[in-house]
């Protein structure tokens, strides 16, 4: 037994590795064991018992030691994965955006809108739409019942005033940019048969019911080229006709629910015609455009003029011009009526005029107008309108089917007409939220149908909640005709009241805008 644990003792082991150091602490144990089995009891039987107590305990810190290295590289190994996870995943992301940017176009939100793009700016589109939702209390005194005892008439409810859709953006350089836009037909009405032979040609023959509510109306389809090095635009399709600020201005960037009374009456509101213009834009203190129409109010129509055409609300052609001067401020803050989120003061003077004609009618309207605003949150807006006619031919009425002209008084039909409108308006942003407003309005017209007052004031008041700048948007307005107004005004909600009595409309409205 001696023999076979000296020789087990003098083994060489050449393994390197932690299971040969184990496996040689072992073997001297083993060694030791056998030594002191096969020996006969020693004074030295106590030293031997102490060695293999260390050698044994030598050995539980070696596998302790090979436990926390095999943790160690455990973790190693699941760090290793987790990384060509993450690089996988990242691979995929990069692979995703660069279909995105296929051809090095980028989609996302930037400047408070939706936009997709090529890096170097040849291509932009802008999607957008707008919303607005509105609940309407209209009060007519007197307009209803007999003229002995005749009563109040209130109607109330709700409508979508506007639902607009579009896009806008440039294409192959930042030079050639484009806007389209529609709008949705806000209810379903009657429209006019018009004969189209014979010595009737032109002329309504009956009406027929349509079912037109919601459907896509065209409002503007315009492309618009910049002149290389040159302060000068080609402008050309359908757009807003330039003549007066507050009409100018898109619907989505009003300070009040509407538009003013003067403005749907005097340029038909927003004033869409088919034209062909050019700007002069250095970007300096001035501006200016002018060109040819198809008419103040020439939107959606073929090239046939009037009567060919078979609307009686349409002029042969027109002449339109205007001019900016800017004293103070940025023309970026003109883009709208009102104070909200204007940081710079502005003022900005505007001249505009539009001559249409209409076979052997024609109508000149001219306009003064001036915007003002300071940092502190005051705002100021105030115009003068003039329409001269040579042969009046009646009254505009914007009404659910669209603008059209009625007949208007005997007394001066046939005869030239000058009629004028003055228009003031003020807010106050008291934060960036809270904005008070008022309007007053007074118009001199002639033309209106016989025995209604040709003086028409409008008094208006109300107040802007911006949630999110002109993108969430909630408004109240409430707005007094001292004497009524003989005509529709359905943009407003006014409705026609020939007796010469108030008439009073209360309007909610929220604004959304994507």
């Amino acid at each position: 037994m001696v023999e076979f644990a000296g020789i087990f003792c003098n083994v060489k082991n050449p393994m390197n590795n932690r299971a040969a150091i184990i496996l040689a602490a072992t073997a001297t144990v083993l060694c030791y064991s056998g030594l002191a089995l096969a020996a006969d009891p020693a004074p030295g039987q106590p030293e031997i018992s102490q060695e293999i107590k260390a050698l044994r305990t030598r050995i539980d810190q070696l596998e302790q030691k090979e436990k926390a290295e095999q943790l160690q590289r455990h973790e190693a190994e699941q760090k290793l994965d987790e990384k060509i996870t993450t690089e996988k995943l990242a691979g995929d992301v990069a692979q995703r955006d660069q279909f995105l940017s296929a051809e090095g176009f980028t989609a996302g939100y930037s400047d408070g809108k939706f936009i997709i793009q090529d890096t170097e700016g040849n291509f932009t589109l802008h999607p957008w739409a707008h919303l607005q939702l509105r609940g309407v209390v209209n009060q007519r005194n007197g307009h209803q019942g007999s003229a002995i005892n005749p009563e109040d008439e209130v109607d109330s409810g709700f409508e979508v005033r506007q639902l607009r859709f579009g896009a806008d953006g440039n294409m192959f350089s930042p030079d050639l940019t484009y806007f389209f836009n529609w709008a949705t037909q806000r209810n379903s009405s009657n429209v006019n048969v018009v004969s189209t032979t014979g010595t009737t040609k032109g002329t309504v023959i009956g009406t027929a019911g349509n079912s037109l509510g919601g459907v896509p109306v065209l409002q503007q389809s315009w492309v618009k080229y910049h002149i290389p090095t040159s302060p000068f635009y080609l402008k050309a399709g359908e757009m807003k006709d330039p003549v007066l600020h507050e009409q100018i201005v898109d619907t989505r960037f009003q300070q009040g629910a509407e538009r003013s009374i003067a403005a749907d009456i005097f340029v038909n509101g927003d004033a869409f015609t088919e034209a062909a213009t050019i700007i002069y834009d250095p970007n300096t203190f001035i501006r200016a455009e002018g060109g040819i129409n198809h008419g103040m109010r020439g939107a959606n129509t073929n090239f046939e003029s009037y009567p060919n055409n078979g609307s009686f609300n349409q002029f042969n052609y027109g002449f339109v011009g205007r001019v900016d001067y800017k004293v103070k401020g940025n023309w970026k803050d003109y883009n709208q009526v009102g104070g909200a989120g204007i940081k710079d003061p502005l003022l900005v003077f505007g001249v505009g005029s539009d001559y249409s004609e209409r076979g052997h009618d024609g109508q000149l309207v001219s306009v003064v107008d001036a915007t003002y605003v300071e940092p502190s949150g005051l705002n100021l807006y105030g115009e003068f309108l003039n329409r001269y006619t040579t042969h009046n031919f009646g009254y505009y009425i914007n009404s659910p089917t669209g603008a059209s002209i009625n007949a208007g008084d005997p007394a001066v039909a046939g005869h030239a007409t000058d009629e004028y409108a003055v228009v003031l308006q003020a807010g106050y942003m008291l934060d960036q939220h809270w904005e008070p407003f008022g309007r007053y309005e007074y118009m001199h017209l002639q033309g209106t149908p016989a025995g209604s007052h040709n003086y028409i004031q409008a008094v208006a008041g109300g107040i802007n909640y911006y949630f999110h700048g002109y993108r969430l948007k909630a408004t109240g307005e409430l707005q007094w005709l001292p004497n009524g107004l003989p005509f529709d005004d359905i943009s407003n909600d006014v409705l026609a009241n020939t007796n010469g009595k108030s008439e009073i409309t209360f309007i909610a409205q929220l604004q959304l805008l994507l």
